[in-house]
């Protein structure tokens, strides 16, 4: 039988799962980015589009997915209360181009990222699966 030193370390996929990709990492530090633009609010106002350069509400960057080659990310947003979703939607697409930038200053990449922006929905369908488990619980 063999003896197994203390040294060696055994795989474990709990370990394995445990560190985080690059593509998570890189992820991570754009989210920073993103939450630092928004608490700052200093956009450009972009000509003939002075209303919607301007930021409706309060937005909380939920989630970033980026694909692992790292040439494009999807950013998940919710607007404070779930509210002005289509304007806050048209905020982002109008300021795409100030966020690439912000990107290029902030980070050391070898390519920026396309930015694509979604509203988050999870958040509605966890209030909806709730409300439905409630009403199953008061039945019984």
């Amino acid at each position: 039988m063999k003896r197994i030193s203390q040294k060696t370390v055994l795989y474990t996929p709990e370990r394995v799962k445990s560190r985080p990709s690059r593509a998570h990492k890189i992820a991570m530090q754009l989210k920073e980015c993103f939450s630092l633009a928004l608490s700052r609010g200093d956009f450009p106002i972009l000509p003939n589009h002075e209303e919607e350069s301007r930021l409706p509400t309060p937005v909380t960057i939920t989630y970033i997915d980026l694909s692992p080659d790292l040439r494009s990310a999807m950013i998940y947003f919710i607007p404070l209360g779930g509210l002005k979703k289509e304007e806050t939607t048209k905020f982002f697409e109008l300021q795409r181009h100030y966020f690439k930038e912000l990107i290029a200053k902030k980070m050391k990449m070898r390519f920026i990222p396309e930015l694509n922006f979604k509203f988050d929905t999870s958040f509605e369908y966890s209030e909806r699966i709730d409300s439905l488990l409630h009403n199953a619980n008061s039945k019984l």
